[in-house]
Order: C-alpha cells, then sequence, then structure tokens
C-alpha cells in the first residue's frame, strides 16, 4: 500500500497545484475583463477535483479511474465501503463541482466571477477532506 499512498499523495498535490492556477486565471480574468479566462478556471477547478478524487481512489486500491463514469462507480463503492467518504458526502460534492465548474462555468460560461471563487473554495475543501483520509 505504501505505493498507492505515494502515488496517491502524488496526485494530491497536482490537484493543489492545479487550484492555484485556477485561483490565479480567475484573478486574472476578473482584471482584464477576459470570461475566458474565468471559463478555464472553472475548468482547471474541476480538474482539480478530479485529481482529488483520483487520488483517493489510488490511496484504496481501485486505481486512477479511466472515464468520468468509472470514477463514479469506483467513488460510490468506495462511500459504501469507507464510511468516512459517505459521511463527507464527496461523492455529491464532486458531482455538484461538475454540473456547477465544468458544465456550467466551462462549458455554458453562466457563472459569474463571485460564483466561480465560491466553487473554486470548495474544491479546496474537497482536496482539504481529500487529504484527511489519505
Amino acid at each position: 500500500m505504501c505505493g498507492g499512498r505515494l502515488d496517491a499523495l502524488s496526485r494530491l498535490r497536482e490537484a493543489k497545484e492545479i487550484l492555484a492556477r485556477a485561483l490565479q486565471e480567475l484573478v486574472e480574468g476578473v482584471r482584464s475583463g477576459d470570461s475566458l479566462k474565468v471559463r478555464d478556471s472553472c475548468g482547471k477547478g474541476w480538474l482539480a477535483a478530479v485529481k482529488a478524487v483520483d487520488a483517493l481512489l489510488i490511496r484504496y486500491g481501485y486505481g486512477e479511474a479511466v472515464t468520468h463514469a468509472d470514477r463514479r462507480r469506483k467513488l460510490r463503492d468506495l462511500a459504501c465501503k469507507l464510511v468516512e467518504v459517505s459521511r463527507l458526502g464527496i461523492y455529491d460534492r464532486v458531482e455538484a463541482r461538475r454540473s456547477i465548474l465544468h458544465s456550467d462555468g466551462f462549458y455554458s460560461g453562466v457563472l459569474t466571477p463571485e460564483e466561480a471563487e465560491e466553487e473554486l473554495r470548495k474544491v479546496g475543501k474537497l482536496i482539504e477532506d481529500v487529504e484527511s483520509l489519505l
């Protein structure tokens, strides 16, 4: 399990780096009035959430997900086996970020900068919670 833990920590570190870039890009987009940068920050926020979940899956022996459907199935299974994942609502929180950041923020571009910032903060909390489970 040691190798799995190292791989998980590597994915978590990646999630943190991506989130930092998302926050930076959001600030730059707001400052310059570049709505595309705001949208891109939402895409990066979603990617950070994905990497955090992959870290969790790797840590508990599921391996990195190959599709979003695979990720959802594995996460649902893990939540059945590990009460803390269920108690923290990881599955529902990730699905909310997919809908809001990925669909509304990145694809549709309908999030305000304030909404995008709030969603990115939620990704940060998700990463913290995942880290506590590693």
